[in-house]
């Protein structure tokens, strides 16, 4: 169970200091591979690999029924992550207090 941001009261500054910090985090592994299929910063995804996102929908390349080549490379962050960053989506889980970037915020608002 988690809490979205709108749940708390925090002025833009705590937002922008959350939203460092996590990133501070993320960049300590963006040179790692994909937990999948291993490929390294720069490679493209093996296929069948269900980290990899379709270039046209976003979607799980694996279950995408888009017409096209894939050539989505791996970044070195987790799906989203990035753009959760950029739109300043996180959220706290309420079991650890912690606070994660808020991939489902991002789904709901792509989906919308």
């Amino acid at each position: 169970m988690w809490n979205s941001i709108e749940k708390y009261n925090l002025s833009e500054k705590e937002i922008e200091s959350i939203v460092d910090e996590l990133w501070k985090e993320e960049q300590k592994t963006s040179d790692r591979k994909c937990p999948d299929c291993a490929a390294g910063v720069g490679e493209e995804h093996e296929g069948g690999c269900d980290v990899a996102r379709c270039t046209e929908c976003g979607g799980q390349r694996l279950q995408c029924d888009c017409e096209l080549e894939h050539e989505e490379v791996w970044n070195g962050h987790w799906p989203g992550t990035q753009e959760c960053h950029d739109q300043k989506l996180v959220c706290c889980w309420l079991d650890t207090k912690e606070w994660r970037w808020d991939l489902n915020e991002l789904a709901r608002r792509s989906f919308s």
